[in-house]
């Protein structure tokens, strides 16, 4: 059963799925961002969704959209990888302490697998990303600090004094 993912400027996204390709392309016709010439054949419509930001487009089955989505999501936490190394200057194998990546032999082999695209960013990892970027490295001692307040449960506890104050 083939399946349509639209992600369109000002619509939430859709994914449609019909039997065919014509129910599909009927499905497609009737959202009111679809322009009249990709109406007009399933060729015109699947030339349209490919001019859509990724994961647009249209798939013979769901695994193959949900294997293109991943794919793309590889793609761009590849594209973030890259960029966080060459704004810090650090090697695979530093940027690979700096995240608390688990890695064995100390070649840096998980941020190059990030990298090359064939894993993704976790969401620990991308918030450890985010917070080298934007605060530097933390220490072991800053790091042990941060883990305790959160195992403690501190991390929840705010006074009203300290937000009036602030």
């Amino acid at each position: 059963m083939p399946v349509a993912i639209i992600i369109a400027e000002g619509v939430a996204p859709a994914v449609l799925e019909a039997d065919s390709d014509a129910a599909l392309l009927d499905r497609v016709a009737e959202l009111r961002v679809t322009p009249p010439d990709a109406k007009e054949s399933v060729a015109a419509c699947r030339a349209w969704l490919e001019g859509l930001p990724a994961p647009s487009g249209w798939f013979a089955t769901a695994e193959e959209a949900e294997a293109f989505r991943e794919r793309t999501a590889r793609e761009r936490d590849a594209q973030l990888m890259r960029a966080a190394l060459k704004h810090t200057g650090l090697s695979h194998r530093e940027m690979t302490a700096a995240l608390g990546l688990a890695d064995a032999a100390g070649d840096g082999s998980p941020v190059r697998k990030i990298t090359l695209a064939k894993v993704g960013l976790s969401g620990p990892t991308r918030r450890s990303l985010a917070y080298l970027i934007r605060h530097g490295a933390m220490t072991r001692e800053q790091e042990a600090a941060a883990l305790n307040r959160i195992a403690n449960g501190e991390w929840r506890t705010v006074q009203r004094e300290a937000i009036r104050r602030a």
